[in-house]
Order: structure tokens, then C-alpha cells, then sequence
């Protein structure tokens, strides 16, 4: 068994000396590469309100009315017995941070009931609507520029005043 060994020993040596020629005489060789260690944090799904949505200025005439804002214009329509009188009608406009490509589902608590500065009366929104579906993707930045427009009942003979309500935003993501 000792020459069987050496035998092999001998052979072992000759392939060690032919793969260092091979590799450029007796130098050690030595290459490096580089890994790059990732981690993504996802910041919290968060809200955050720009803008109030603003009817405007109104003129209530003797026949009850509506007053529409348009989610994705800005844009205000009257019918009925209201007409527009200026001021700054706009949708609310809000902010929605997460992922990039995040799916959300965005929803509305209940109408809001507008009740005028020092009481007295009150209207109703009858309805709020989006700029675009309730469910749907943040953009790749993880950013949605979410618009709520909405339509609001106004009396016959309306007592003039200002009139305020809120209503809430849920955004919730998947």
C-alpha cells in the first residue's frame, strides 16, 4: 500500500505543478467581487390633506338647488335656483404615501351636514366622488394625488351665512 500512496502522492504533485504553470508560474491568483446587501423599509400608508373642498360663493334663489364640484377639474356646476357668485370652489385635494406600486382602497366616512357659523341652518353634501376608482395603485414613487369632488343641496331661500362640515378620507393598503 505505500507505493500505491506515493503513486498517488507523485500524481497529485505533477497536477499541482502543471495547473501553477498553467497559472503563471508559482504566483497565487486571487479575484474579488462585490455583493450589494438590500433592504426595503415601507413607510406606514399615511395621509396628508392639501386642500378643503370649497363650494364657493352662492346666490340661493327662490327654488331649491345644487352645486357640483368636479373631482378631476375643479370645475363647479349649478341646477336649479343657485348661481355661482365667485370665490374659490376647488375638490379637496390629499396626498397618499406608501410603496411604489402599492395597492390601496380608498373609502369615505358619512356625508357631511354643513351647518352655518353661528347656527341657524344647514345643507347637505349628497355625494362625494374620487378622481379615479376606489381601488387602485400608488404611482412608482409610492405617491397618489387622491381628489374628492362632491355635489351639495342648497335650500330655496338659503339663509346666507358661511357653512362648514368635514368628512373623512380612509385610505387602506394591501
Amino acid at each position: 500500500m505505500g507505493t500505491m500512496w506515493g503513486h498517488r502522492s507523485r500524481r497529485a504533485a505533477l497536477a499541482c505543478a502543471l495547473l501553477s504553470a498553467a497559472l503563471g508560474g508559482g504566483q497565487a491568483q486571487a479575484q474579488t467581487e462585490t455583493a450589494v446587501a438590500k433592504a426595503i423599509t415601507l413607510r406606514p400608508l399615511s395621509i396628508v390633506k392639501l386642500r378643503d373642498l370649497e363650494f364657493g360663493n352662492l346666490i340661493a334663489g327662490p327654488a331649491a338647488g345644487t352645486v357640483t364640484i368636479d373631482a378631476d377639474d375643479d370645475s363647479r356646476s349649478t341646477t336649479g335656483g343657485v348661481g355661482a357668485a365667485g370665490g374659490a370652489p376647488q375638490a379637496a385635494q390629499f396626498y397618499t404615501y406608501g410603496g411604489p406600486r402599492q395597492f390601496i382602497y380608498v373609502t369615505r366616512g358619512p356625508l357631511p351636514v354643513l351647518t352655518r357659523a353661528g347656527g341657524g341652518a344647514t345643507m347637505n353634501v349628497s355625494q362625494l366622488t374620487l378622481n379615479g376608482a376606489t381601488f387602485r395603485y400608488l404611482d412608482d414613487a409610492g405617491i397618489l394625488d387622491l381628489r374628492v369632488g362632491g355635489q351639495l343641496n342648497v335650500g330655496a331661500n338659503q339663509m346666507a351665512g358661511e357653512y362648514s362640515g368635514s368628512f373623512t378620507i380612509t385610505v387602506t393598503y394591501f
